[in-house]
């Protein structure tokens, strides 16, 4: 089961939409465990990724994004992290035909 955290800001930035977020999530992906923390609880967490504020969005203990993403693109990163696969907005490909030196 993928586990989802929302770490809240430590000055309480985007509360609101964090919490309509998690809960949009919640409704339409079920199968999906949702926490949303704190700003004390949070805090401890941030620090260990070295954060000083938040809000921030973890998928399986990994931090995947800072600050409060759009719904379809945080959908589309659980899916690929559940596949183990890079982010695909985040990973550099090589551009067809474009082979380096040798050319």
């Amino acid at each position: 089961m993928t586990e989802i955290v929302f770490l809240s800001s430590l000055q309480g930035y985007q509360d609101a939409r964090l919490g309509s977020l998690a809960s949009r999530l919640r409704a339409e992906h079920p199968d999906l465990r949702v926490d949303v923390l704190d700003p004390a609880a949070s805090a401890p967490i941030l620090a260990k990724f070295k954060l000083k504020f938040g809000p921030a969005i973890l998928i399986n203990g990994r931090i995947e994004f800072v600050g409060v993403p759009r719904f379809r693109l945080l959908v589309e990163r659980i899916l690929t992290s559940e596949k183990r696969e890079p982010a695909p907005r985040s990973v550099m490909r090589p551009a067809a035909g474009k082979g380096g030196a040798s050319e």
